[in-house]
């Protein structure tokens, strides 16, 4: 008895040294913290809580909340979420330190969940296994393969116009309905290399389907703290709402990884990697069709086992599917409502095409074409600048790190707003305004980096910025020259927008088509 007591003792005394040390490290971790960022403004806060409170509160007008704070704290803001120091950041000079510095290279905590949808994929993989996806994946997202794809571009966007026929009476429809399905099946002819034909069907694929309401969810989870956490987020039912969304996207996923490997393996002699610098992948043969990015994928992981894991390449797959798909069919939604609102602009991009196409309202687009749509690239830009999808980012700092007049310690989250971002008056005059033009080579000359990042910046800029640009010119291309975008709601409809991952608007993404029946060459 006498022992048992003894170890009782022993084991209290250790127990309670344990939580003393865990609490002094604590303390003094956040004294630091409260040192070196004393000079950052932010509201007040409770304690232990902080903002946490605010936060939770304004979380389903979270974009609206980050504007009142951008109103009050001009150009950089820190909010407390219990122990853990978030910094808001707006200057372009101090996010393009942030964005290329080696030490401010990890996701920070909320991502945790993310990782349910995407795994360890370029989203959401520590550094080191984020370099070694980022360079086998690199090769398959160059300009000469991407330019390859134009002419599937082309043919599914004729698809869609051709579908679009049924809407082009002047009455009001949701484009995103019509530029989703086009969008996964350019995704999954180029990159991933499958033959799809969803466009027009009733039943829709899991892909378009669940993706939007795991956003929904997955927005909710993001600025919801207490489910940032591996060891609380299995405690709410939202988890298990996220898995079911998830489970046949994944399915789909995994069938069409193993139907490629097998197919690759079969026929392995005709297939080569495409050029990747530094990777050490097994070629031994002169190249006979370059890969796209799942057959790629499966080349790699099939001649070098143990460099990329099939659940690894899973990853991979579902984060390209995902990014692939919305970024292109918000966007090209977005780009059509403002061509409807703002006549004028629409006009210019006509005749831009006219010089480029003449009388032609049907010849595939080419890569020469997609080069002289310098005006449509302007379009695209301040469309992307308005309302960028991804409206928010953020960056964990591993080392302090000296950002302007002061120091942000190991461990704080740095949120960028991107929305934001791209409405500095400073470098934006009349930031509310769609102006094209601001995005001539002239007025883009004298710009510093980082006041328009809707594909990031630095070392982790997205490797999908040429495959969205190629994508979205041709799709505006082929549906411009025979449709004519009507004025339809108004740009406060526009300003009415949520955050869901991604940036959409309350009133969905309404137009109205009109069939041209004029010369295109002709108009004025």
């Amino acid at each position: 008895m006498a022992a048992l007591e003894a170890w009782a003792s022993w084991g209290f005394l250790t127990g309670a040294a344990a939580a003393v040390i865990i609490a002094v490290r604590w303390y003094l971790k956040i004294s630091h913290c409260c040192r070196l960022v004393a000079r950052i403004p932010g509201p007040p806060g409770i304690p232990l809580l902080g903002n946490t409170l605010q936060l939770i509160a304004r979380r389903e007008d979270i974009l609206k909340y980050l504007k009142e704070l951008r109103d009050r704290y001009v150009t950089v803001c820190k909010l407390w979420v219990g122990p853990i120091l978030c910094v808001g950041m707006l200057d372009p000079k101090d996010i393009s330190v942030i964005l290329s510095s080696s030490k401010t290279l990890s996701k920070p905590i909320m991502y945790n969940l993310v990782s349910i949808v995407f795994g360890n994929s370029l989203l959401t993989a520590k550094f080191k296994e984020w370099k070694k996806f980022r360079k086998i994946m690199e090769p398959t997202f160059s300009n000469r393969i991407i330019e390859s794809y134009i002419s599937t571009f082309h043919e599914k966007s004729q698809r869609m116009a051709d579908l679009l026929e049924e809407r082009c009476h002047g009455e009001p429809f949701n484009m995103a309905d019509y530029s989703m399905p086009c969008a996964l099946e350019m995704l999954s002819e180029t990159s991933l290399g499958v033959p799809m034909n969803i466009q027009g069907k009733s039943h829709q694929h899991s892909v378009v389907e669940n993706f939007p309401k795991i956003a929904e969810v997955g927005a909710f989870t993001l600025l919801t703290p207490w489910m940032w956490f591996h060891l609380t987020h299995k405690f709410f039912p939202l988890y298990y709402k996220v898995i079911a969304l998830v489970k046949p996207i994944r399915n789909y996923v995994t069938r069409l990884i193993k139907d490629k490997t097998e197919s690759y393996i079969s026929s392995r002699k005709h297939y080569v990697a495409p050029e990747a610098s530094d990777i050490d992948i097994n070629v031994s043969d002169i190249p006979k069709k370059r890969l796209g990015f799942l057959e790629h994928m499966v080349s790699t992981m099939v001649e070098n086992p143990g460099l990329l894991s099939i659940e690894e390449l899973q990853d991979q797959a579902m984060f390209v599917i995902a990014a692939g798909t919305d970024t292109t069919a918000y966007t090209l939604a977005t780009t059509l409502m403002l061509l409807g609102l703002h006549q004028d602009v629409q006009r210019k991009v006509l005749q831009e095409q006219a010089s480029i196409f003449g009388e032609d309202t049907s010849r595939p687009v080419t890569t020469i074409d997609l080069q002289q749509m310098v005006y449509l690239e302007q379009v695209i830009n301040e469309t992307m600048r308005l309302y960028p999808v991804a409206a928010l980012m953020a960056r964990r700092v591993d080392e302090d790190v000296s950002v302007n007049s002061y120091t942000l310690p190991a461990g704080t989250i740095v949120v960028i707003p991107i929305y934001l971002v791209h409405r500095n008056p400073e470098y934006f005059p009349n930031p509310d305004t769609f102006d094209p033009d601001r995005f001539s080579r002239e007025n883009s000359a004298s710009r510093p980096a980082c006041t328009f990042i809707p594909f990031s910046y630095g070392r982790k800029m997205c490797l999908g910025k040429s495959y969205t640009y190629m994508a979205m010119k041709t799709m505006l291309s082929v549906l411009l020259r025979r449709y004519e975008v009507l004025e339809c709601g108004s740009r406060d409809d526009m300003e009415c927008f949520k955050f869901e991952l991604l940036l959409k608007f309350n009133h969905g993404y309404s137009i109205r088509l009109r069939q041209r029946t004029f010369v295109i060459k002709n108009m004025e």
